[in-house]
């Protein structure tokens, strides 16, 4: 028997909904695993208190106008995403289960003789409740999102800071280096790699490289770890050279990683202090790599070599693009004339003339060294970070 209808009638049939929680819980559970896959690793527990919980949001909605807040959904959502269901199927289901609930409300509401306007009432709070209770939802499982994105990174970070650190044990290695593809037996290259500007954030990439550095049997992992792009790679990648500035180190055992970034850092500060672009290895750079390695030195060749020729006043930019074009072209005097559009006795002139305010053959062994190593040194920047992986300490 329903009440006599007054004030109160919505509330009435919210109590005789209540009442039949049990069956509206089987239709509800039954139709989701009918329609829903992904529901199949739901136990039954779990599903029955989710239809609990619609319902008493439901019931909310029909005693009073402005329900409030639906911490119900946050709970959904959390548990759901837990195990595995995407957030299309879980508001499916929740809309399975709230069809139900409204289903059965105007049948129980037609069985009290409601009348057409208060039935129209709660259908309208239903479906506004239902509304809300779905944006509350997405908006949770973005949340959710974001913090599990930010625990994976978290995670990623702290992995391969210990990788390249040689802080991880073969244990861990094995266990933690699973979750991330990589093979415990495999031979990977360490990478320390930066943006050449903003135009490509650090995030950007990470992905960039872990894309193009895997070799189909061996996988990339990267982490942005103290502003920088940092971790293994299967292949060496190949990213262009405007955009990136990245040292790769020589193929190790992945238990040597700590040995291959030391020398991915070493590269990869020569080639900023050098002014390389994209991928350099150890051979890329040879002896230049002495010249971060041994700062001294190139002070004492600048000052030995390229100082005198600044003394030429308008003269010496131009005596020491020679130089630098001279070198380059491997002392070959023909080539050199050519690139820097002179005859051959001009160009024999400025090399005289350098030699003149050097004292130093351009042809000799000593002069070959000396001349190359002042001119590799010129810039005199300050080395970012610290030699290998020494700065993830």
């Amino acid at each position: 028997m329903c009440e006599t209808f007054s004030a109160t009638t919505l509330g009435a049939v919210a109590d005789r909904l209540l009442a039949e929680e049990p069956l509206l819980a089987q239709r509800s559970i039954e139709l989701i695993r009918l329609e829903l896959p992904s529901y199949e690793g739901v136990p039954d527990s779990a599903a029955r208190a989710s239809v609990r919980r619609n319902l008493d949001v439901a019931v909310r909605a029909l005693r009073s106008a402005t329900p409030g807040e639906f911490p119900e959904a946050e709970i959904t959502v959390r548990e759901r995403a837990g195990q595995g269901i995407p957030i299309e199927d879980m508001l499916h289901g929740y809309r399975i289960s709230i069809s139900a609930i409204q289903a059965r409300f105007t049948e129980l509401a037609i069985e009290c003789g409601a009348s057409p306007d208060l039935m129209l009432d709660g259908v309208r709070r239903l479906w506004s409740m239902s509304d809300a209770f779905t944006a509350r939802a997405s908006k949770v499982y973005q949340k959710l999102g974001i913090e599990r994105a930010l625990g994976d990174t978290h995670d990623r970070a702290a992995f391969v800071r210990g990788l390249l650190s040689g802080h991880l044990s073969s244990g861990e290695l094995s266990g933690r280096g699973a979750l991330y593809g990589l093979d415990p037996a495999g031979r990977y290259a360490a990478v320390r790699a930066r943006p050449r500007d903003s135009a490509m954030s650090l995030e950007q990439l990470r992905r960039r490289l872990e894309t193009v550095a895997a070799d189909g049997r061996r996988n990339a992992v990267l982490a942005v770890v103290d502003a920088e792009c940092v971790g293994v790679v299967g292949a060496p990648p190949d990213v262009g050279d405007a955009e990136v500035v990245a040292g790769i180190g020589p193929m190790l055992p992945l238990m040597r990683a700590r040995d291959s970034f030391e020398i991915a850092g070493r590269v990869f500060e020569s080639a900023l202090y050098l002014g390389r672009s994209g991928v350099v290895a150890f051979e890329d750079l040879g002896w230049r790599l002495a010249v971060t390695s041994v700062p001294d030195v190139g002070r004492y060749y600048r000052d030995r070599l390229l100082a005198p020729l600044r003394t030429a006043g308008e003269f010496g930019p131009m005596l020491e693009q020679t130089l630098r074009v001279y070198l380059e072209q491997d002392r070959n005097i023909p080539r050199t004339a050519a690139a820097l559009v002179v005859h051959v006795n001009t160009l024999r002139y400025r090399l005289g003339k350098i030699e003149e305010l050097t004292g130093m053959s351009t042809s000799s062994t000593d002069g070959l060294v000396g001349f190359a190593w002042a001119l590799a040194a010129e810039c005199d920047l300050e080395i970012p970070g610290g030699a290998g992986a020494g700065y993830l300490r």
